[in-house]
């Protein structure tokens, strides 16, 4: 799920040319608010580029629905399961009046045929995409790994001051303490 501007292709390593042929042969499909686009582990090897409107992407987990991302104009997504096959990892849903161009196995193979080297350069701008969502995935990890190291260290410190509490269990002898000052107030 990555981004594409004015100034940066979807595809990075194919030539203008034939980053144009990959979109022009690819269908448009146009999706209302809250319709499927596609559902959590199905076998599909398509990228999704949106062309207009915005998706929500949620993964199932259990009986509850867990948003992952909000995705608008320029963006896409199904990049991992073209690339692998393994059945989708989380439930696509238009989130306005959307349009979406398909890039399919077909378009590509097709592509594949009139020029083998496309192959190389398509393949390699997938794994631009894959690498870039890897390391934003990293940075993203490494704060939440900050965090869970500040929240250990503040618990160590309660805990290190509430050990110093009389009584064996330090938090209902915290509890009395404070039932008792509010009392004497």
């Amino acid at each position: 799920m990555v981004a594409t501007t004015q100034t940066t292709r979807f595809l990075p390593f194919l030539e203008p040319a034939e980053e144009s042929a990959v979109l022009s042969t690819a269908p448009i499909k146009s999706f209302d608010p809250g319709q499927l686009v596609l559902d959590q582990n199905v076998q599909m090897k398509t990228i999704f580029l949106i062309e207009k409107g915005a998706v929500r992407v949620e993964r199932r987990e259990g009986t509850k629905m867990v948003p992952l991302a909000l995705l608008e104009a320029g963006e896409f997504f199904g990049e991992m399961s073209f690339i692998d096959g393994a059945p989708t990892s989380a439930r696509v849903i238009a989130d306005a009046p959307t349009k979406l161009r398909l890039i399919d196995e077909a378009t590509v193979n097709g592509l594949i045929g009139k020029d083998s080297g496309f192959a190389g350069r398509f393949y390699r701008s997938i794994a631009a995409i894959l690498a870039e969502r890897l390391r934003l995935t990293s940075m993203h990890l490494d704060t939440l790994i900050e965090g869970i190291d500040f929240y250990s260290r503040t618990r160590a410190e309660i805990e290190a001051a509430a050990a110093k509490l009389p009584g064996l269990d330090w938090r209902s002898d915290l509890v009395s303490a404070l039932a008792k000052g509010e009392r004497e107030e």
